[in-house]
């Protein structure tokens, strides 16, 4: 796959258990492919700003705190749902790091763990730490929400009041995560109509044996890379 806008940097600061916090049996995704596939769902957009961005199977949050990271004078709003009530727990925490207190809070927890065993990771982390602070613009801020939620039940989010305009998701897949309960990435798709607009797009990853199939939305873009592949989709016209 050829990248269009995610440059070939080094994003060793973000790495999973450094500073942003990792779930144990989550998986970790790469992060040029991360905003890779945010950009490209942005480019489908008609607003480029104040956006609202929702991962239904958000896990520890790993991959909305990059992304706020990386994206953070151009998204409004984070939502972050799971069914798992310990994933919300450690999403939470991670998301806090979009905040000047949370981050600042992360760097003197660091300090001190330096301080107790001295290890080099300590310091490595300390490091990275106050770069990705240098991301968090003090003059405004994101707004975060999570919520438990089991996208592959029917009605799951009938009941909340906000809209995406990006969906962006890494679903379970091999033997890391699992759905919890008995569906498909299609009745996934479906149950995310409630929380769509018309010129939302919903970008969903996993390994390449998983196949969606959703009359009520066009897709825009598939592309392979390693062992994912990842989709974007938009709503068709009249499912909404």
């Amino acid at each position: 796959m050829q990248y269009k806008y995610a440059a070939d940097a080094n994003y060793e600061d973000f790495a999973s258990g450094r500073v942003i916090r990792h779930k144990t049996g989550g998986t970790n995704f790469p992060v040029r492919l991360a905003q890779e596939i945010f950009c490209r769902c942005v480019c489908y957009l008609d607003v480029k700003n104040s956006l609202s961005v929702y991962d239904p199977c958000c896990g520890g949050g790993y991959l909305l705190t990059v992304i706020g990271l990386l994206n953070y004078n151009s998204i409004q709003t984070i939502i972050a749902s799971d069914c798992d009530t310990d994933a919300i727990t450690t999403a939470e925490q991670n998301l806090r790091l979009l905040t000047a207190e949370g981050i600042n809070e992360r760097i003197k927890y660091l300090h001190h763990l330096h301080a107790q065993y001295g290890k080099p990771s300590h310091s490595q982390a300390i490091k990275s730490a106050e770069e990705l602070n240098g991301y968090i613009n003090k003059d405004r801020s994101i707004n975060v929400t999570t919520f438990r939620a089991d996208i592959l039940h029917s009605g799951a989010l009938t009941d909340k009041r906000f809209k995406a305009d990006i969906v962006f998701t890494d679903i379970p897949y091999d033997n890391l995560t699992a759905w919890e309960s008995d569906g498909s990435a299609t009745d996934f798709m479906k149950n995310l109509l409630p929380v769509l607009h018309p010129n939302s797009v919903v970008a969903v990853c996993s390994n390449k044996q998983q196949k969606i199939t959703a009359d009520c939305f066009t897709r825009l873009e598939k592309q392979k890379i390693g062992k994912r592949k990842f989709e974007i989709y938009k709503p068709r016209e009249g499912f909404l």
